[in-house]
């Protein structure tokens, strides 16, 4: 068989572009209680506002304890660069019997206390007013299958906010609207911290960075461009332009003013972005976490804060009052007892039963300074650090210096080995600080619910020209007074803005109220806030997120006709309809459907009906709300339902790419073929050795890097019969892709999933781990709850899963982990898992086998081998690797990752992924049945052309039969297809890349 492997076109990239812009400088600390004076003096020039990227230092409690650890000089290190270590104290921990001691990391450089400016005054005016420019909220998100949570866009046409929760295919959804998220500065998630709530947030941080990032070195090429042309001339050679041009560049984006991102919340934010540590790493995007563990209104300590109206938070656009909301269950869930401390600074201290408060704000603190430098850091992977061979932490790369002081690597015998190894000078990569965190300190589960109020600022009144001229100001001065600043008139008058504009407008606003359950409704309904006059003024409408018949609830109920005088929109999953919310990718589901409709199912979705299966309506007292409501704020309030995202008809979508006579003739003949009772029966001959051949392939995601509006990232479910149901890598919302797919018949699928393979520590391949494992959780502790679920990785995914459990208990205790690879000390290794007779019949597997792959650092393939004789061969992310071809020799199928094109191997080679040709070589070389292909890059909307020899071989002799009965196909979303079927399935390749063809025309 000869195959040809070329993409028939370019496809449409599925990642909008955002334009380049400079990010405004901003402050933003908390206000002052006491507004500052409402006259500024006379003006002079404005000056530059000071910069985003100031925080107060890093200082040690005054209860901290002093340790051996103070005493001791720093190494001077890029790690240790001075202030790089601000304080070593004490910290009791509350489920591990040692106190630990806890080296806390200063902020990186941009950490430095903000000047008062000159001229007297706050950094942001404590009397803002805004100006005319258009200001609305709109519903970006609604419950739904694709979205499982609430996002609303806060839009001002200098900066967009976000409010609610940021789940798992948010920025999926966006994509598909066309949201940029450029603007995107301030993230104010609702809600207790959870995975329900901030899933999708460190997808959204990293894309976020990505765009910043190229923006920032688009603006600095464009700059060093125009100054090129300014400058003709004889220059340099290409060769130095090329070099010159891009050492400006980088100098010119290290120059430019940082865009920050902030992101507020409720307890155990800074843990929740730390977990993360092992595998982000940004610079460029300095991230802010707000984190609100105590109420800013309530509490015997603070009688002032109780009676205060001013903001908890604000900058030029908003002001934003925290209303924490605690559950009347009262404590919280407390989580197995678990070690969680640094290996390196544990003493032999004992800890104490309860931890004290200072202690949870050192544990705060701690995680704060790491997630400082996840995003914003000063460290560099080509650092060298010197040190001597006995020394160095290994595994890693050793380079010593030759006679000439040229590096080189070092090559000769290493400690533990046979050999006598001479303690001699050596330099080694300074690791990423993340990594030399082993683990974090300890948090629990919080029953704290984030809602927020939020109003634009009054908008100053319109400006009167004609009472400034006769006041005798001077023209140039106009622009003061609309600035909030006096001048002088005729005879050195003092000309007030009062003077001149006309009466302020008040901002409308609005409120977010996140209530999980039932369990919140008495401490919101009794809110301060409700009663403050101040607060109230000019809220004009309540976006109520509501968990699971919180809404039905009668003292909700009451509150809401309570609060007649603002309007109330509810999204919940009792009252928002399940409806296609990414309709491309729905879309090219329906045409492929009309090709191949036994392997091509329509999402499941339903316009009429909820997530929990109940009939949408809209009561008296509120509306439903759904993805596209809008309401403009400014220049005048207004309710726009015209932009409400209508329900879309996936029929007509996909009417222009159905027209042509050719793909019906080819998906006729395809039908015809596959239904002759000859071919029927040469298929169950050639097929007869083939195990399991009802053994089903799902894939969920076919997509790479991040999602799009055709693809999710990473995720191929394996359902046999008779063993169980195994997940192959869970990109970020993995869970909503098996809802559309599976719809009433996902319970009994999360009932009986086996075990979980994470292949690598990439966002694409495992932030949709743990939606799924609480679901399958949720789903079996009331029906089988001696149920276990294996999950098997790289040590450092179970650590982060292990860590997050502080967060929420979403199931952990269940799991048995499966470690490949913790040490990863030697390149190529293999690492083997058999399964015992009782593991066997629990779990379906004789055994796991795994090796380790070129990609990034943990990176695994995988071969799962069952009783029957199937073997299944994953790749995960990688080049082509030897030692996979070894563990997966005489797979039945082979699932192979098939990034790039052939035409673009170097990029292949250059991020460490695999061309087509390079997957099916591999498919050969290890004698695999079938080989499917997926992970394909985001470019593609259309596959490569496959030429298989459609027909059946015969009479084929056993040693050629697996080449002979190879069949290759390529993946889809939502795509079911049955081992035995990959033949059927394969006759309808050439009418389905001819619809995809003509899609692309």
């Amino acid at each position: 068989m000869k195959s040809r492997h070329a993409v028939t076109g370019i496809l449409k990239e599925l990642r909008s572009s955002t334009r380049p812009r400079t990010a405004k400088a901003r402050h933003h600390q908390p206000p002052p209680r006491h507004p500052a004076p409402q006259h500024p003096p006379p003006p002079p020039p404005p000056l530059p506002r000071p910069s985003p990227h100031a925080a107060a230092p890093v200082t040690a409690p005054e209860s901290a304890s002093e340790s051996v650890f103070a005493r001791i000089p720093l190494p001077r290190t890029p790690l240790f660069e001075e202030p790089a270590a601000a304080v070593v104290w004490r910290v009791a921990l509350t489920r591990g019997r040692k106190t630990a001691r806890f080296l806390l990391l200063n902020r990186p450089k941009y950490a430095t206390p903000v000047a008062d400016p000159p001229y007297g005054g706050s950094p942001i005016s404590s009397r803002i007013l805004a100006t005319r420019m258009l200001n609305y909220v709109q519903i970006a998100t609604a419950p739904t299958a694709d979205t499982s949570g609430t996002t609303l866009l806060l839009h001002f046409d200098t900066q967009r906010y976000l409010f609610g929760h940021v789940a798992e295919g948010t920025q999926r959804a966006f994509v598909q609207r066309k949201i940029a998220i450029n603007k995107l500065e301030n993230i104010f998630v609702s809600g207790p911290v959870s995975w329900r709530s901030a899933g999708g947030l460190l997808g959204m941080v990293l894309t976020l960075a990505d765009v910043v990032t190229s923006s920032r070195e688009q603006t600095a090429v464009n700059k060093i461009a125009k100054q090129h042309k300014n400058k003709p001339g004889q220059g340099p050679t290409a060769a130095q332009t090329a070099a010159q041009t891009a050492a400006a560049v980088k100098a010119e984006v290290a120059a430019s003013a940082l865009h920050s991102l902030h992101v507020h919340a409720g307890k155990n934010l800074s843990h929740l972005l730390a977990t993360a540590r092992r595998f982000i790493f940004r610079r460029g995007l300095p991230l802010r976490p707000h984190e609100v563990r105590s109420d800013p209104r309530s509490g015997p300590h603070d009688a002032a804060a109780q009676l205060s109206s001013e903001p908890d938070w604000k900058d030029e656009n908003i002001k934003v009052w925290y209303m924490p909301v605690s559950s009347d269950q009262g404590g919280v869930e407390k989580a197995a007892s678990r070690k969680r401390s640094h290996d390196e600074f544990v003493d032999g201290a004992k800890a104490t039963s309860t931890a004290p408060r200072e202690d949870d704000d050192n544990s705060q603190q701690v995680a704060e300074a790491i997630v400082a430098h996840m995003f914003d850091s000063d460290w560099t992977p080509d650092a060298l650090v010197e040190t001597t061979l006995h020394r160095a932490k290994l595994p890693a790369k050793l380079f010593v210096r030759d006679k000439n002081g040229h590096l080189q690597s070092y090559r000769g015998p290493m400690p533990g080995g046979a050999q006598e190894v001479p303690d001699i000078p050596v330099l080694v990569r300074q690791p990423w600080p993340g990594a030399m965190i082993s683990k974090l300190p300890p948090s629990e589960p919080s029953k704290q619910s984030m809602c927020y109020i939020v109003k634009p600022h009054d908008r100053r009144g319109r400006f009167d020209p004609k009472a400034a001229e006769r006041l005798g100001v001077n023209k140039k001065d106009y622009r003061y007074l609309t600035q909030m600043q006096s001048v002088k008139g005729k005879d050195g008058m003092e000309v007030t803005p009062e003077m001149v504009l006309g009466e302020t407008v008040p901002g409308n606003g609005f409120a977010v109220i996140d209530l999980p359950n039932t369990s919140y409704i008495d401490a919101l309904v009794n809110r301060s806030e409700w009663a403050d006059g101040q607060i109230m003024k000019g809220v004009r409408d309540i976006f109520w997120l509501l968990g699971p018949g919180v809404v039905h609830d009668s003292r909700l109920q009451d509150f809401m006709k309570k609060m007649s005088s603002v309007k109330h929109i509810v999204t919940s999953a009792d009252t928002c309809p399940n409806m296609i919310a990414i309709e491309s990718a729905a879309t090219q589901a329906y045409k492929l459907r009309c090709i191949d409709a036994d392997r091509f199912p329509l999402p499941n979705h339903s316009n009429a009906r909820t997530l929990s299966g109940t009939a949408t309506a809209n009561e008296s007292t509120y509306q439903s709300g759904r993805a596209g409501k809008t309401i403009k704020l400014s220049p005048e309030y207004m309710h726009e339902d015209d932009k409400i995202v209508p329900f879309p008809n996936l029929k007509n979508l996909a009417r222009q790419d159905l027209d042509s006579d050719d793909i019906w003739k080819m998906a006729d003949q395809a039908k015809s073929k596959i239904s002759d009772p000859d071919f029927i029966a040469n298929v169950e001959k050639v097929e007869a050795d083939i195990p399991n051949r009802d053994a089903e392939i799902i894939s969920l995601g076919t997509g790479s890097a991040l999602p799009s509006k055709y693809r999710n990232v990473s995720a191929t479910l394996v359902r046999v019969p008779g063993y169980g149901n195994y997940l192959l890598d869970a990109g970020e919302n993995t869970l909503g892709q098996m809802r559309r797919v599976f719809g009433d018949e996902l319970p009994s699928v999360l009932r009986d999933l086996k075990v979980i393979w994470i292949s690598h520590l990439h966002a694409d391949h495992h932030l949709g781990t743990v939606s799924v494992i609480r679901a399958w959780h949720e789903e079996t502790i009331g029906s089988d709850p001696s149920a276990k679920l294996v999950v098997a990785s790289h040590g450092h995914m179970i650590d982060w899963l292990r860590e997050y459990a502080d967060v929420e208990d979403f199931g952990f205790e269940r799991l048995i982990p499966k470690i490949f690879g913790r040490h990863d000390s030697q390149p190529r290794n293999v690492e083997l898992r058999k399964f015992n007779s009782e593991e066997a019949k629990q779990f379906g597997l004789s055994q796991l086998e795994a090796c380790s792959v070129t990609h990034c650092f943990g990176a695994l393939a995988v071969a799962f081998t069952f009783p029957s004789g199937l073997k299944i061969a994953y790749s995960g992310d990688c080049r082509p690797s030897d030692a996979f071809v070894r563990i997966g020799q005489g797979a039945t199928l082979l699932i192979h990752e098939s990034t790039f094109d052939d035409e673009l191997q170097g990029d292949a080679i250059a991020k460490k992924h695999s061309t087509m040709s390079e997957a099916i070589d591999i498919g050969r070389r290890m004698g695999a049945r079938r080989i499917l292909l997926t992970h394909f890059s985001q470019r593609y909307q259309k596959v490569p052309n496959l030429e298989e020899d459609l027909e059946i071989p015969t009479n084929t002799h056993i040693k050629d039969k697996t080449r002979a009965d190879e069949v290759i196909l390529v993946a889809f979303d939502y795509m079911r297809l049955k081992l035995g079927d990959f033949r059927k399935a394969q006759a309808f390749l050439p009418a389905i890349q001819k619809l995809l063809e003509e899609a692309d025309q």
